[in-house]
């Protein structure tokens, strides 16, 4: 499958200028569509944007290179993604937001990454991400059991919130009613996490930006603000207290209560 014939599955609803969310790795949009609606839709003009291979999104093709892949992944989302719009991006769907912002400045009015950082793995220069050795035990799992895998991954993004043991055994009855994503997509994704970098790129990024950040997340060090600091000097930082890598499932009133105060604020 080329990508002429890759069109992503999108949700739109809602009244108002632009705002566009990418979600993250194993996941679709039935995960936030809720919250989003509840929260944003009387005041913005929402699109919902899921994943090569994830929900109703077709796969792409994977007999292609680490950089090849990364830049259809981007051209896909851009494909359907508005013209001026707002865009957030959580966790890998921030990191992707983060390279379109990079690559389409003219074409947003913001940029969110929710539970993201501009690299996710750890490298001699950058430790504020996760360690190498943890995403390679995610490859090896998903290889002998995609659906153990995920179930371990949604139980590690929640893992460290408010009320982490309940919301956890909520979630995962949620997600075992809803379409798992294609295998293809999950590794492929895995190979975006651990080979993306956006740290110097995102120096000369000049639109509005909001780094929204669980204070008790497990993939994403909080600490990482002091250091990023330095990189983009300009970008407003939001910590949610008590938050971990789900903060919209986990609080989602403070998550939309911060967004909105970003999005709204005068020029």
């Amino acid at each position: 499958m080329n990508l002429q014939s890759t069109t992503l599955h999108t949700e739109q609803f809602g009244h108002g200028p632009n705002l566009t969310f990418i979600h993250g790795w194993g996941a679709q949009n039935a995960v936030w569509k809720n919250w989003i609606e509840h929260y944003f839709a009387d005041d913005f003009c929402i699109t919902l944007i899921e994943l090569p291979g994830c929900g109703h999104s077709p796969i792409i093709n994977d007999k292609i290179t680490a950089e090849e892949l990364e830049q259809k992944w981007i051209d896909a989302i851009v494909a359907v993604m508005p013209t001026n719009t707002h865009l957030l991006g959580w966790s890998l769907g921030g990191l992707l937001a983060q390279k379109i912002a990079i690559q389409n400045p003219d074409r947003l009015l913001s940029l969110t990454s929710l539970a993201s950082t501009p690299k996710f793995i750890q490298a001699k220069d950058w430790h504020w991400a996760v360690q190498p050795s943890l995403l390679n035990d995610f490859v090896q799992a998903l290889g002998k059991d995609a659906a153990a895998t995920l179930n371990h991954f949604w139980k590690l993004q929640i893992q460290g919130s408010d009320g982490a043991r309940k919301l956890i055994k909520l979630f995962i009855t949620q997600m075992k009613q809803r379409r798992l994503p294609k295998a293809v997509s999950l590794a492929q994704g895995l190979q975006l996490l651990k080979e993306m970098d956006n740290r110097e790129a995102l120096k000369t990024l000049n639109i509005p930006t909001l780094w929204l950040l669980g204070e008790n997340d497990p993939l994403i060090p909080k600490e990482f603000v002091a250091e990023f600091s330095t990189i983009q000097p300009q970008a407003q930082i939001t910590i949610l207290h008590g938050a971990a890598h789900m903060p919209f499932y986990s609080h989602p009133e403070d998550t939309a209560n911060a967004l909105l105060a970003f999005l709204k604020q005068p020029d």
